[in-house]
């Protein structure tokens, strides 16, 4: 019997990516005993079970408000901070709708976006390919971080004072890109070196 994969995770709330126990409970009763459950570094837990059965798994989990997406190649959901300073100062609606927007566009090459509600970035913002930063009423923008191997760097800066209102569509709009334009398995980082930080600023309509 086929068996298929798929990404489980909590709602963004205060405390960041938090599952609660009644959520893991939920988890294991829905998915059965023949499911094998993996934690993954993306903040996700990682089902695999048999495909006759996952369709009404996910629909049931979604039920539950948990959040349901697809492995491989894609936007991963988003990596937030804790929200430590409150939801409204740190932006906590600003993030879910982020994530509304981007978690599983399929990439050239799996990607992780960062999302931190203060300069503190506990959520490790600039380690990520695009990472936001939020500083009092308006959000900074980085790109091209990496975290693993020899080639690791920090995020530069795209853009500063974003407004709420811009940060969804100036994110979906840089991983457009990317789809287009990246090579088929190049990574984010490596896209942006090739591509020019500032050619990106321009193919964005965020040059001065």
């Amino acid at each position: 019997m086929k068996r298929v994969q798929f990404a489980v995770s909590p709602e963004i709330r205060v405390g960041g990516s938090v599952f609660t126990p009644t959520d893991m409970v939920a988890i294991g009763q829905i998915v059965g005993e023949d499911a094998q459950i993996e934690l993954s570094i993306f903040q996700q837990l990682i089902v695999e079970m048999n495909e006759e059965k996952a369709d009404d798994a996910k629909k049931a989990l979604r039920e539950k408000g948990l959040c349901v997406y697809e492995t491989g190649s894609v936007v991963k959901n988003l990596s937030v901070c804790s929200f430590c300073k409150g939801a409204e100062i740190e932006g906590l609606e600003a993030a879910r709708n982020l994530n509304d927007t981007i978690a599983g566009m399929a990439v050239p090459f799996t990607m992780r976006v960062g999302y931190t509600g203060c300069p503190n970035a506990c959520g490790e913002p600039l380690v990520k390919d695009i990472g936001i930063v939020k500083r009092k009423e308006t959000f900074e923008i980085y790109v091209g971080g990496q975290s693993k191997t020899m080639e690791a760097k920090t995020a530069e800066l795209l853009v500063e004072q974003v407004k709420e209102e811009q940060l969804s569509s100036i994110v979906q709009s840089m991983i457009t890109l990317y789809q287009t334009q990246g090579k088929k398995r190049e990574k984010f980082f490596k896209f942006v070196e090739r591509y020019g930080l500032e050619n990106v600023r321009k193919e964005l309509g965020l040059s001065s």
